[in-house]
């Protein structure tokens, strides 16, 4: 008869460290839900963990859940975007239009070019800058306009800077809803500072008491289960962080990318008629 082989169990079980602490919003909650949900299948009962704290601790992967999803809800990000693009149109075309008007073979309308690029010539670039920063200086290039009124009638910028100053008070009245949704959300739900700690702190625990569980199993296929729990665990913890790392490295990609672009071009500056039929 040939001799069969037993296979020996490890006389300890270790559960890998995560690095959940550093997963961004969606995927730390989801890394606990994974977790919790491969636990809850062998249940606590099992691994002789103490009254309740199995259900504090998907309590808080809840609450934690709630925060992050009641957080992305808002539709006030993507209409500030929006109206964001408008701003950027429409300043493109008031540079653009300027620059194309220096070279009109009128000569009224060269003159009337000549002197708002010489007074707008600092707000050339705004649409680059920081949003809030680029609100104050529509306001601000808005203020100076209203000094070349005729200037602007003999360019047909008149409309665009009527456009111009609705979508900047249709941004900025947005940011204040937002900010109002923010104070809202803060004060129905605890913050991801306090909920996330928590939620790693009682993960940490559970780990304790599932090495534990195999350390003082009498019988070995309960220690046989709770090892296939382990490497299930160590597996997700892996996958997390295959997944963590590159979705960094993407974001260190894309922000490579956006800074060695140019921050505008000779293109950009003039009118065509692509863009404005």
């Amino acid at each position: 008869m040939g001799e069969q082989t037993e296979t020996k169990l490890p006389r300890w079980v270790k559960i890998d460290p995560g690095t959940q602490v550093t997963f961004r919003g969606a995927l730390h909650v989801k890394f606990h839900q994974t977790q919790s949900y491969l636990i809850a299948k062998m249940g606590g009962e099992k691994l002789h963990f103490p009254a309740g704290l199995m259900k504090e601790w998907t309590d808080t992967i809840a609450l934690e859940n709630d925060a992050e999803t009641e957080a992305k809800k808002s539709l006030i990000t993507d209409q500030l975007k929006a109206k964001d693009r408008e701003r950027d149109d429409a300043l493109k075309h008031i540079f653009g239009m300027i620059r194309a008007q220096l070279y009109s073979p009128s000569e009224a309308t060269r003159e009337a070019a000549r002197k708002v690029d010489v007074r707008f010539k600092n707000f050339r670039y705004i649409r680059h800058e920081g949003f809030q920063t680029e609100s104050a200086h529509i306001s601000a290039l808005l203020m100076d306009a209203e000094d070349h009124k005729a200037e602007l009638e003999t360019l047909g910028l008149t409309t665009v800077f009527k456009q111009l100053e609705a979508a900047n008070e249709a941004y900025n009245a947005l940011v204040q809803q937002r900010a109002a949704e923010k104070a809202d959300l803060q004060a129905r739900l605890p913050s991801m500072r306090r909920v996330r700690p928590k939620t790693d702190e009682l993960y940490e625990l559970i780990c304790q008491y599932v090495q534990a569980a195999y350390l003082f199993a009498e019988k070995d296929e309960d220690r046989a289960a709770i090892l296939r729990l382990v490497n299930y665990m160590n597996q997700t913890t892996k996958d997390f962080k295959t997944t963590h790392r590159k979705s960094v490295s993407q974001k260190r990609r894309h922000k490579k990318v956006t800074s060695d672009e140019s921050p505008v071009t000779s293109d950009e500056l003039q009118v065509t008629s692509d863009e404005h039929p």
